[in-house]
This record gives C-alpha cells, sequence and structure tokens, in this order.
C-alpha cells in the first residue's frame, strides 16, 4: 500500500492526482467553495476564542484548490502551510501559491489551527487474519508463479499489530479479516509537536474499534478508487487507483492523549458545518442555487453529512475547537454522537 500510493515515482499519489476536482480522480468535500467557507468560520471562531492570530497547517493539500480559497475568505494576511510527501501535488499547491513542505520537521511549534481532510485513511495498513485459534496471521504480498501478485499469509511482521488489537479488546474468528494502521502514533505525533497552543482537526471516515473489527464486518474495510469507481482489488490498476481503508477512532483517540492533546469531540460532518454557520454563507462567486446545491451535498445525511466524521483535539486549558457543542465533548474517548 505504501509502495503503491507513495513510490516517489510510481506511486499513485506521487504523480498529483486531480483531487477533489470536476471531472478529476475522485471527488472530495474540499472540491466545494462552502467547504472552504466553512474551514475559515472555523480558524476565525478559533481565533476570537484564543485572542491570538494562528498558523493554519494543512496535512495533504491535494491539489491546493481548497487551501487557496480557505486564504481568500479569511480576513487579513494569514500563514498558510500545506504539509505534502508528493512532489505531484506539491508543485499543484505551490502553483496556487502555497507554501508548501514536504516534511513536519521542517515546522517549528507555533500557536496553530492543524487540520487534515480524508488523509488519515490512506495512511498505509496491515492486513491480518483470525486463524480460528486465537492466532492473527498476517496477509503479505507474493508472487505468484505466472507472475502476479498474490495474497501470503505468515506471521505478524510486528508484535504491536497483536499488541493493538489486545489493547483495543479485539479478538479475531476464524477467517476475519481486519485492518490495523500503526502509523497513527507516528501521524499525531509530529501533527502534536508543530503545536504550542492551538487545535488538531480530522475530517474522515471511521468507527471506533468495537464496530470497526466487529464480526458483522468480516472482510475488513480495504478499498481501492479507480477513475471514480470503487473496486476491491488492489492488485488491479497498481500506481493508477487509491487505496484506503476506514479509520479506527480508538487508536485516534489513544494517540493523541499520548501526546498530551484533549478531545472536543466527534461530530458527523453535516452537523460540524452547521455550527460553524453554513446556512448564514455568503459567496460573490457563486450564484445562490449553486451555494443551496452545496450545502446539501455537504449536510445531507444521505450524502455527504454523514460520510465523514470530524474528530477534533486542543491543546490544555483552551476553549474547545469550534463547532462542537457542549454535548460533543465525551471526556474519556468516544461512543456516542454529539446532539444539536
Amino acid at each position: 500500500m505504501d509502495e503503491a500510493l507513495f513510490h516517489e515515482e510510481l506511486g499513485f499519489y506521487s504523480k498529483g492526482p486531480g483531487i477533489g476536482l470536476q471531472g478529476g480522480t475522485f471527488n472530495t468535500s474540499a472540491m466545494y467553495p462552502v467547504f472552504a467557507w466553512c474551514l475559515a468560520q472555523a480558524v476565525e471562531q478559533a481565533e476570537k476564542r484564543l485572542g491570538e492570530s494562528l498558523r493554519i497547517v494543512e496535512f495533504g493539500g491535494g491539489t491546493g484548490e481548497l487551501g487557496a480559497r480557505i486564504i481568500s475568505y479569511l480576513p487579513g494576511f494569514h500563514e498558510y502551510v500545506v504539509v505534502e510527501t508528493s512532489q505531484g501535488l506539491r508543485q499543484k499547491q505551490e502553483a496556487r501559491g502555497l507554501n508548501v513542505f514536504h516534511s513536519v520537521e521542517e515546522l517549528g511549534a507555533a500557536p496553530s489551527f492543524v487540520f487534515a481532510n480524508e488523509v488519515v485513511d490512506a495512511l498505509p495498513v496491515h492486513r491480518v487474519m483470525g486463524d480460528g485459534q486465537d492466532n492473527v496471521l498476517e496477509m503479505y504480498v507474493g508472487v505468484g508463479q505466472d507472475g502476479n501478485f498474490v495474497e501470503e499469509f505468515d506471521e505478524p511482521s510486528t508484535p504491536q499489530i497483536v499488541s493493538r488489537l489486545k489493547a483495543e479488546g479485539v479478538r479475531l474468528g476464524r477467517g476475519h479479516v481486519v485492518e490495523v494502521c500503526l502509523g497513527l502514533d507516528s501521524f499525531v505525533q509530529k501533527a502534536a509537536s508543530i503545536i504550542s497552543r492551538g487545535y488538531l482537526v480530522f475530517i474522515d471516515y471511521g468507527d471506533e474499534a468495537s464496530t470497526l473489527y466487529s464480526q458483522l464486518r468480516r472482510n475488513g474495510a480495504l478499498r481501492c478508487y479507480y477513475q471514480q469507481r470503487q473496486v476491491h482489488d488492489p492488485f488491479d490498476h497498481i500506481g493508477e487507483q487509491d487505496i484506503t481503508a476506514d479509520v479506527d477512532f480508538t487508536a485516534l483517540q489513544s494517540a493523541s492523549r499520548n501526546v498530551g492533546l484533549e478531545l472536543t469531540g466527534k461530530v458527523w460532518q453535516g452537523d460540524w458545518l452547521k455550527n460553524l454557520g453554513i446556512h448564514e454563507i455568503q459567496l460573490t462567486d457563486n450564484d445562490s442555487r449553486d451555494v443551496l446545491s452545496q450545502i446539501d451535498q455537504l449536510t445531507n445525511p444521505a450524502r455527504l453529512g454523514s460520510t465523514f466524521h470530524v474528530l477534533a483535539w486542543k491543546t490544555p486549558n483552551i476553549p474547545d475547537v469550534p463547532g462542537f457543542t457542549r454535548s460533543c465533548y465525551i471526556a474519556k474517548g468516544f461512543g456516542e454522537e454529539c446532539e444539536e
């Protein structure tokens, strides 16, 4: 998965796909100007709560269209930084005038509003399966006699896989396949390291471990997208298709807590955008019919409104992330949805 997505020359993301563009490789919320306006509102409201200007850091900036729009909707100057591993996408982002860094290590700690929209789901995962005897086998990629890739099972490549499953109370039955993303801890640690005071927001799809690894989901959550179509074979169109898996929100919360961040909450994207004032929007470059269509697409539970969750953390002793009501705050973890 790592090579297929991030190989320096042949990886899917390294080629700079048209993420979020109309008619592009695949669509995301980032393609809608209304979404950018709401993120700008979140930054403005955060700055009012803290009484200071915040650096904005976006992980995985896509084509740069989202970042450019957010900047255009913010009053006055704002430092906007994109952390992007793909050379192809960095070129597109720089062409839009964005300040782009290859690695988070190039940034120092500062008061910041850090966010990642559909980024964590692209972190490479380990696929594992129960053998019916309380053992876990890892699914490796081998080469068959015909030269094509095949699945091979063997002992886990690292004891961290089993440790993660045990920590989350997951027991795999015979043939039960799941994905484990061990890169979450490092990703969160790096993101938190650049926030001296401020917020961390993830917008993505996933679930708590108890649901994500349920016996009702025995085939795992790994899937691929090729030319805007969902497919299920990661060995097809290698380097030409996206590979993704649902995010383990339990592991994400644990990683954030371990680096000293405090949970504000988890809410459906549609509810978060409503709380930020999406229905109060006025965009001069869109007619009212288009704006209403975008709002419906982003907030309707039958569309993107309940496709993504918004999960937010803060550094200690500051107000909560904007867009969350007090009922969204769950001190010890998740387990309930936020209410209006």
